[in-house]
């Protein structure tokens, strides 16, 4: 049976920082989604409390810009 050498894998600093750039930017890409999802739950209750007091007469509305940003964005589920 025939063997090869050994596979090498070389790493260099340019390799370290793009990986560091790129973990760097997922961490803040999470935290920035994590960010909108609180702005936009707090919103939502914000609305909620708008419309029971109001009698409810915005609801649809709320949930059409909600829908607009959403296909514009896209769902942002971790």
């Amino acid at each position: 049976m025939l063997r090869r050498a050994p596979t090498t894998i070389t790493l260099t600093q340019t390799d370290i920082e793009q990986w560091e750039a790129n973990r760097q930017r997922k961490l803040h890409e999470a935290q920035q989604a994590q960010r909108e999802a609180e702005a936009e739950a707090e919103a939502q209750a914000q609305q909620q409390q708008q419309s029971s007091a109001d009698g409810g007469g915005n609801a649809k509305e709320g949930r059409q810009q909600r829908s607009k940003k959403e296909r514009i964005m896209g769902r942002s589920s971790g």
